[in-house]
């Protein structure tokens, strides 16, 4: 069975999709671990164009079945990005009363596991009940946050308002710069959770992904996709240390 990695933040803006995008591909395509990127955002999702694909088919397309999914199920609805990581998009039109509830996602999750080593889930930002159902359900919660105020300020409210339910938790700061006043040790200290990564400032990394769909973690002289490599390689072995 496979491992569920989710990717939560308090606030929008932080670069969550853009590390889960690079995740996956690391996993796949780095370590040749079998990956599937589930964009559990409604409507909303950009998953798709951080890897310059137009999928067809989206996680709506499997409601009807949400309680009998197959491994043929599966096939039809994701796309792939390359051999060995697959993509469920999100749908292409938002509709509010159209996201997962738990039970579904539960249903959606038993599947995904039968068939890939590793499942990341890029879940909506801030509060709501998807993301709620999201926390409860993965084996490994990663809580991204940019180092300035309003980040930090939610991202303490956030984490005060998880459950244990002895799930891995561990930090990921983004856009970190070199000699800022707020180090990671101080981010570290002030959230009391464990610092797993942190990923430095790369504009120009961030904006041909973001433009032309390339992860970062397949150019070598990005700083950015060095980090994200890196952070890949510690979140397997947590994985598997937990296993």
């Amino acid at each position: 069975m496979g491992a569920v990695i989710g990717i939560f933040s308090a606030k929008g803006g932080v670069g969550k999709t853009l590390l889960a995008t690079n995740l996956a591909a690391a996993f796949a395509l780095g370590h040749r671990t079998r990956t599937a990127l589930i964009d559990l955002n409604p409507g909303t999702g950009t998953a798709d164009l951080l890897l310059d694909l137009e999928p067809e088919r989206s996680w709506a397309d499997l409601l009807n079945v949400i309680d009998e999914l197959t491994a043929h199920h599966l096939e039809l609805a994701v796309t792939e990005y390359k051999p060995g990581l697959d993509l469920l998009a999100s749908p292409s039109i938002v509709v509010w009363n159209q996201s997962l509830n738990k039970k579904e996602l539960i249903y959606l999750l038993d599947a995904f596991r039968k068939e890939y080593e590793l499942v990341l889930l890029d879940i909506p930002a801030g509060v709501s009940d998807l993301a709620q159902a999201a926390l409860d359900l993965v084996d490994l919660r990663l809580i991204l946050l940019t180092p300035d105020a309003p980040a930090l300020q939610l991202t303490t409210r956030y984490l005060e308002s998880l459950s244990d339910n002895g799930s891995l938790t561990g930090l990921v700061i983004n856009q970190h710069a070199q000699g800022a006043a707020v180090t990671p040790t101080m981010i570290k200290n002030l959230l009391g959770r464990d610092l797993v990564g942190v990923l430095p400032i790369d504009p120009q990394a961030a904006w041909a992904n973001i433009s032309y769909g390339e992860p970062c973690v397949l150019q070598k002289s990005s700083k950015l996709g060095q980090a994200i490599r890196k952070l890949s390689a510690q979140l397997l072995k947590m994985i598997n240390s937990n296993s």
